[in-house]
């Protein structure tokens, strides 16, 4: 098997993705992961919730109050960096809770 093979097989795989509306959830899952690794332990043990909805609008849930005020300062430099993180950009907007 060559490199020539892995194209067409990428192709394939994404028009399974887009045939099935799979894409949405798979960033969803890739931003959770993204969340996670960019902010520790810390957060993602005061993370509650995290939702991305269609367009790129993301919604954390937080349980600590401090926590939501300090992200909430900060929240295009966040964005900025979950995509930097993702190396595309998926996310819009965040909404934290």
């Amino acid at each position: 098997m060559g490199s020539r093979d892995a194209k067409p097989l990428k192709a394939a795989i994404q028009q399974f993705i887009r045939a099935h509306r799979m894409q949405s959830r798979l960033d969803e899952v890739d931003v959770t992961q993204a969340w996670h690794k960019a902010f520790g332990p810390y957060v993602e043990r005061q993370t509650r919730s995290i939702r991305l909805q269609e367009g790129g609008k993301l919604w954390v849930k937080l349980d600590s109050g401090a926590l939501k005020e300090e992200l909430a300062m900060s929240k295009g430099q966040i964005v900025t960096r979950l995509n930097e993180e993702l190396g595309r950009k998926v996310v819009h907007e965040l909404i934290i809770q």
